[in-house]
């Protein structure tokens, strides 16, 4: 299946899905479950809700799959609610969980990663995606580490030191180097 029966759709990818296409237009982001809250809450953080609009009008999207899809579906019911069209509106991009859980198999024999969020290097490693918003220190230093994550490097929102839309967050979200999609 390429979607979660959770998010109310099931069967095959539709045939029309561009495998192969490396997409450079939109930009896309990997969003971790300990931040799901401040995005997908109506009385959230000013960057959460800034980050939300970035996905929810178009100018982002958000990239999803393996592991994180299940975490993200169990974390919010609005981010339920809100996947069940985002993917037809073109918000939010599956990525197959098999092609995922395979690089996270791979990169945990190598152990590479200081984290336990070894699927979130590999989500980002198999889409192209290279923006994650997190609040999970020892992710931060694995999502821009060179070696795991290269051409371009990745780079974090966060809201750690504060949870204003500050300058750093506005020059994220403007940035189009965060989506070299690989399906």
């Amino acid at each position: 299946e390429w979607w979660p029966a959770s998010f109310g759709f099931s069967g095959p990818l539709p045939s029309e899905y561009p495998f192969g296409l490396l997409i450079y237009d939109l930009m896309c982001a990997i969003l971790d479950a300990n931040a799901v809250h401040e995005v997908f809450n109506v009385e959230g953080q000013d960057a959460g809700m800034q980050f939300f609009k970035w996905i929810n009008n178009g100018a982002g999207r958000l990239v999803i799959g393996g592991k994180l899809t299940h975490e993200l579906s169990d974390a919010s019911e609005i981010f339920r609610r809100w996947a069940k069209t985002a993917r037809i509106k073109g918000r939010m991009r599956v990525v197959q969980d098999g092609k995922v859980n395979q690089k996270d198999k791979e990169l945990a024999m190598t152990g590479d990663c200081l984290s336990d969020d070894s699927h979130i290097i590999a989500l980002a490693q198999v889409s192209g995606a290279r923006l994650l918003y997190s609040n999970d220190k020892t992710l931060h230093k694995d999502f821009t580490n060179k070696q795991l994550i290269d051409r371009p490097r990745g780079k974090v929102y966060s809201t750690l030191k504060d949870g204003s839309f500050s300058k750093t967050h506005q020059r994220l979200l403007a940035d189009r180097n965060f989506c070299g999609m690989k399906s």
